[in-house]
């Protein structure tokens, strides 16, 4: 690279004329005093150590002030470009934290390369949970989402956690019952899954989350489409690998919920209790037709969320009832896959000890 290619690539990392010519000064010497530096860049002897300053600030120089005169010592190139690449992923990091996609804009499937906006994109997701959130993250990114999850619980939104390599020490001593209802752990560089509500969220490869941040980038979506898909995957290929560290106690019945899978969950950890349950339950076809039935028994549980899994197949969430009609069952109305298997969608269920 020619002198004045570099001076073009160093005034565009905001370095002066002058700041530039003393830093070429510096660089083809190794050391500089500050006389040999004022006569380089043509600038007074005072107006040298502002200079000076300013260049070890960017981590390009630095200043030895026990010598007389004062001597400026160029660092290594590759620590040179470390000090400047940091500078430019915190310009990054910071445009991201405060860059607004307009409304308009707005596309069902995005690829996200930063971090920071890998993060921010998980936040809005949780910030927008009405019914469920499944999580697949390192541990660490744990504090980057602790707001975020805490305010979730605060709204009832019921919180799946599979926490990723790199695990601390002693898993056990993290207060997961804060942030999560149900809490595994999996010692595996897994991907990245942020899903909400099956309709938006993220998902990326670990290394977009996890260690030194690389060519990784992860893709945010809303659209349920996607976000079944997504939910299917997880439940299929990674949930099932972690070790149980938390399972919260089941809600206190009655209770009445309006997402099957919620209602799925909490049932099977009754039942996991030795209690019999009764249910009031409205209940959809695929036509859109609705029957409502009072008191009647649920007879099946199948999940594979908590505790055995008593599904034929990774994504089944139902319940079944005993009805005046016969035995019913019912999977979920949310999300983007209909209960085709079932046959019937429970729009509401309230839940009572049998």
């Amino acid at each position: 690279m020619s002198a004045d290619a570099l001076r073009d690539h160093l005034a565009a990392f905001g370095l002066s004329e002058k700041e530039i010519e003393a830093y070429l000064a510096v660089l083809r010497a190794g050391t500089a005093t500050t006389g040999e530096v004022s006569r380089a860049a043509d600038v007074s002897q005072g107006y040298v150590y502002d200079i000076a300053a300013a260049l070890a600030d960017r981590g390009l120089v630095t200043v030895d002030e026990t010598r007389s005169p004062t001597v400026l010592r160029a660092r290594r190139p590759e620590d040179a470009i470390g000090a400047l690449s940091t500078r430019v992923e915190e310009l990054g990091d910071t445009i991201d934290d405060l860059y607004e996609q307009p409304a308009d804009e707005g596309v069902p499937v995005e690829v996200v390369h930063s971090r920071a906006t890998v993060r921010k994109r998980a936040r809005s997701a949780l910030e927008a949970a009405r019914h469920e959130a499944l999580l697949v993250v390192p541990e660490p990114e744990i504090d980057h989402l602790r707001e975020a999850l805490l305010e979730a619980q605060d709204r009832g939104v019921f919180v799946y956690l599979l926490v990723v390599s790199p695990l601390s020490a002693d898993p056990l001593d993290v207060e997961w019952g804060r942030i999560a209802d149900v809490v595994r752990t999996w010692e595996a560089a897994a991907p990245v899954y942020v899903l909400v509500d099956e309709t938006r969220g993220l998902m990326g490869s670990h290394g977009v989350l996890s260690g030194r941040h690389g060519e990784e980038y992860a893709l945010a979506f809303s659209q349920r489409e996607v976000g079944s898909g997504f939910f299917g995957n997880v439940v299929a290929n990674f949930w099932p690998m972690g070790e149980d560290r938390y399972v919260t106690e089941p809600d206190p019945l009655p209770a009445t919920y309006d997402h099957l899978r919620t209602a799925a969950t909490n049932a099977a950890l009754h039942r996991a209790a030795g209690r019999d349950l009764l249910a009031d339950v409205t209940l959809s076809d695929l036509d859109g037709s609705e029957q409502s039935y009072e008191r009647v028994p649920v007879v099946e549980v199948r999940q594979g969320l908590v505790g055995d899994p008593t599904n034929d197949f990774p994504m089944e969430n139902s319940l079944v009832f005993e009805t005046p009609d016969g035995r019913v069952s019912a999977g979920n109305t949310q999300g983007g896959i209909r209960p085709f298997y079932e046959g019937y969608g429970a729009t509401a269920v309230t839940l009572y000890s049998g």
